[in-house]
């Protein structure tokens, strides 16, 4: 029977596919009320990236 992962090596395994993907992380801080605007222009960014086949990086 497998042992369950530690909290810190299932970060390390999202790290490593978030990096295979090509993506790096941003930390910005910005007001509460423009948070749900953010995520919203970065999924519109991700999709037309997705759309014109363009590769990460």
């Amino acid at each position: 029977m497998n042992a369950a992962k530690t909290a810190s090596e299932r970060v390390a395994d999202m790290r490593q596919r978030r990096a295979a993907a090509g993506l790096t992380r941003l930390e910005v801080y910005a007001h509460p009320d423009d948070h749900a605007a953010i995520r919203a222009y970065a999924a519109r960014l991700q999709r037309k990236r997705a759309k014109e086949g363009k590769p990460p990086g």
